[in-house]
């Protein structure tokens, strides 16, 4: 979600692509005490690239504060307001368009200090994440996705030609935004050594839903590649997953799987292997 927030703090200009905000691991709302996931650590003084490359939940925080603001004054209903409209031009206001049953989404409408990281209310499908991100990777334009391609008759005449259509665009968003938000996503990818393995450029970014305190968080991970010129968008979730690397080195093998890297064999084996230890950078 943090990519939706920093279309929203880049364009309405609260902050640009130099601007600086420290983490210091935890931010303070006011009433209570928000944390960094690096906390008790820091990530210091970070621009918008690195407040996405290392998933800063107190660079976040404070542009949720900062979109709040009317005349300096805190309002949180402003704040939400514009997270909403970012959101919906992002498509995460509707379902996708897949041709099957599909939940509705939610955007939040609490808090927009931690609903700026994705936290508050907000809740979407894995579908209605990968057309989120096939926006970010095309640069603005927000299709209707379909499961469909054509349609034949029983002697292979076509009946009906399909493709997904045109949700909306997003062409007031300046070339500086599209550049910054997914050189930040680029170096998440870049973070995690098993990438390297692809010979191909991925942009993407780790993500954790919280469901229940009860179980295991949900991971997730979404990404496009290749980085310099996007043909496949793809979004990632293992229910009661743990960690957002396992969702980001199941993503790999697809993307092995789709560009020929590997044997299918060597992906598909039938049998859980051995995690590859990493860096999780944060969600």
């Amino acid at each position: 979600y943090k990519m939706v927030s920093a279309t929203a703090a880049l364009e309405e200009e609260i902050i640009n692509t130099a601007s600086k905000i420290t983490c210091y691991g935890f931010y303070e709302t006011g009433d209570s005490v928000a944390r960094c996931w690096i906390h008790p650590g820091a990530h210091g003084a970070l621009n918008v690239i690195g407040g996405i490359q290392h998933s800063c939940n107190a660079f976040f925080y404070e542009v949720g504060h900062r979109l709040s603001l009317t005349d300096n004054i805190y309002d949180s209903k402003t704040g939400l307001s514009v997270l909403a409209k970012y959101a919906d031009l992002y498509g995460l206001s509707e379902t996708s368009g897949v041709e099957i049953e599909e939940y509705s989404p939610k955007i939040s409408d609490t808090d927009p200090i931690r609903s700026a990281i994705g936290q508050g209310t907000n809740n979407y499908t894995t579908t209605q994440l990968v057309r989120y991100i096939t926006t970010v990777a095309n640069k603005g334009t927000c299709y209707n996705l379909t499961l469909i391609d054509k349609v034949t008759d029983s002697n292979n005449n076509l009946l009906y030609d399909n493709q997904a259509t045109v949700r909306n665009t997003l062409d007031d968003v300046k070339n500086s935004t599209w550049n910054a938000i997914q050189l930040g996503m680029k170096r998440v990818a870049e973070g995690k050594a098993y990438f390297k393995e692809l010979n191909i450029t991925v942009a993407g970014k780790t993500g954790t839903a919280q469901e229940s305190k009860s179980r295991a968080n949900h991971a997730l991970f979404v990404c496009f590649a290749p980085y310099e010129k996007p043909e496949i968008a793809i979004a990632t979730r293992i229910a009661f997953g743990y960690s957002s690397d396992y969702a980001a080195q199941t993503t790999k093998d697809v993307l092995a799987f789709y560009y020929g890297v590997d044997d299918d064999e060597d992906i598909v084996t039938g049998t859980a292997s051995d995690i590859e230890t990493g860096t999780v950078s944060g969600d």
